[in-house]
């Protein structure tokens, strides 16, 4: 089990991360989870920020930290800035492992990008027609429109969500790569290398 401290864009990215890294690394997860507008005392800026996120994982003992952020905005902008501040931190510091993900557009494109998984997660029938990735212009917007649909309509995305990211498999996404996701889990299997080993 590796001991690893998440930070996203919100609560539905915090509960959804850990299983998707389960998948990718192929170990379990024990997680602690902050969101990005959370992390007070950091200053402003997404490298002052992971800075921050970095101490406190060190501070709690963590072995690792994994931070993502979404592309719907200045996403592409934002990964840069932690990828400078990463290389900066390592540089003055020494390793501790960060791996860093952004989603093209947002965590819900990982999910959606696999129709078993959904299937699976909602408890939806074999037959049930989950849209490919490529024609939805909302990917955060369908899920939650198959959730509704769904049998387990009831419960909160923050208990369903969880259940997609289980079932993800990186090769059944066809879009992996336009989604980031390819790139996250590279970067992620790198980065926690020394933890995983």
């Amino acid at each position: 089990m590796i001991h690893l401290l998440f930070v996203g864009d919100g609560a539905r990215d915090a509960v959804a991360l850990p299983p998707i890294v389960e998948g990718i690394t192929g170990s379990q997860v024990r997680a602690a989870s902050r969101a990005w507008a959370r992390l007070h005392g950091s200053g402003r800026g997404y490298g002052k920020k992971l800075r921050f996120a970095v101490r406190q994982a060190q501070a709690d003992a963590l072995q690792g930290l994994v931070a993502t952020v979404d592309a719907d905005r200045e996403g592409r902008s934002r990964i840069g800035k932690l990828r400078d501040e990463r290389r900066s931190l390592r540089e003055k510091e020494g390793e501790y492992p960060v791996a860093l993900g952004c989603a093209n557009p947002h965590l819900e494109a990982w999910l959606l990008d696999d129709a078993v998984a959904v299937r699976t997660g909602l408890s939806l029938d074999a037959e049930t027609l989950v849209p490919n990735l490529r024609d939805c212009p909302s990917p955060k917007g369908t899920l939650e429109d198959l959730h509704r649909a769904s049998s387990r309509r009831g419960e909160r995305p923050l208990d369903v969500w969880p259940d997609i990211a289980r079932a993800l498999a990186r090769n059944r996404c066809p879009h992996r790569v336009q989604t980031g996701l390819d790139a996250f889990a590279e970067d992620l299997l790198d980065q926690m290398r020394p933890v995983l080993e």
